[in-house]
């Protein structure tokens, strides 16, 4: 009966953990989709500048959380969101609104499949 108890407390600890994890993820992730909409939103209006700084925080956010994000063990996904980032600088720094506008739009798309790809789903499972 113990050892039940026992399994049980476990389970319980890792249910509450993994829960713990996908909340911190999920916040993480939303706050990177606010900076790259305030980026959008410049580079829309050709404030360049104001995007350049935006894109700054932004790189900086994501270093901040990249340990994390790499905990979960998707390397691939943090590498094509950080290589969305440098090109998006680059396109910004040049004026180049549609290139930065399609990165955002691709940002957008990956920051939003970080806790998709994550949370416990039968085709995650497979």
């Amino acid at each position: 009966m113990r050892s039940f108890v026992t399994a049980i407390i476990i389970a319980a600890l890792l249910i509450a953990g993994s829960e713990m994890h996908m909340v911190r993820l999920e916040k993480a992730s939303y706050e990177l989709s606010e900076l790259n909409r305030e980026i959008y939103g410049s580079i829309l209006d050709e404030r360049y500048d104001d995007a350049l700084e935006a894109v700054d925080k932004l790189s900086e956010r994501m270093h901040e959380t990249e340990m994390f994000f790499g905990a979960m063990g998707n390397h691939e996904e943090t590498d094509n969101i950080n290589i969305n980032i440098a090109e998006l600088k680059s396109y910004t720094e040049e004026g180049r609104r549609s290139e930065a506008a399609a990165r955002c739009r691709v940002l957008f798309y990956l920051f939003g499949h970080l806790p998709e790809n994550s949370r416990l789903k039968i085709e995650n499972i497979l």
